[in-house]
């Protein structure tokens, strides 16, 4: 029975996954060849095709819409003037030692949970960090830190919340959504991170 709960898991996974390329392979179809001009149109009209129906798809498919929108901008800024915003809720919330002040939590990178091997991925590629306490944090710290492209982790109200504020500072951005949402010791796939600090400088 436990092998096959596994492997109704893992066939359940990779549905998604192929969900999950279809979907960015369409959006980015659609936003080459027709006149799509923000991130809600271009969801819809991707759902609709596939007819996706599932909120967790539903929601990837609108965060996407705005990572394939703003693609080229944010490429065209310099990783050294991109920051990546972590949520403070990636940590082990009974093993942290990570102090924080009004910039945020700053990661010791202890090892005790993922957020060590993100910064340090971020660090290897000249762009700061910053692990935030929220939403409306998040918006503080892009305030003061004054970036010129914003990535960021988050689960899907917090990640369309920042898209919409830092956009309206005229700031290109991509997000990562969650993998398990909620308060306090969530998830997120290390790889889709680090396909986003890889994202090319195409400033020169």
């Amino acid at each position: 029975m436990l092998n096959g709960h596994k492997v109704a898991e893992e066939t359940e996974e990779s549905r998604t996954t192929n969900m999950q390329v279809k979907i960015r392979q369409l959006l980015e179809s659609f936003e080459a060849t027709e006149t799509i001009h923000t991130p809600e149109e271009l969801a819809d009209r991707v759902k609709s095709e596939l007819e996706i129906e599932d909120e967790d798809l539903s929601n990837f498919t609108f965060i996407e819409a705005g990572n394939v929108i703003n693609q080229s901008a944010y490429e065209y800024v310099k990783k050294e003037d991109r920051i990546v915003l972590i949520p403070h809720c990636l940590r082990d919330a009974e093993k942290c030692i990570a102090p924080i002040d009004d910039e945020g939590y700053h990661c010791k990178k202890c090892g005790a949970c993922i957020i060590a091997e993100i910064t340090q991925a971020a660090e290897d590629r000249g762009i700061k960090w910053y692990m935030v306490g929220g939403g409306s944090h998040a918006i503080n710290i892009v305030k003061n830190a004054r970036p010129q492209a914003v990535f960021g982790i988050a689960c899907f109200d917090d990640a369309k919340l920042g898209v919409e504020k830092v956009g309206k500072f005229g700031i290109p951005t991509q997000a990562v959504l969650l993998s398990k949402a909620g308060c306090v010791n969530t998830e997120v796939e290390i790889d889709k991170v680090l396909t986003k600090l890889d994202l090319p400088d195409s400033s020169e």
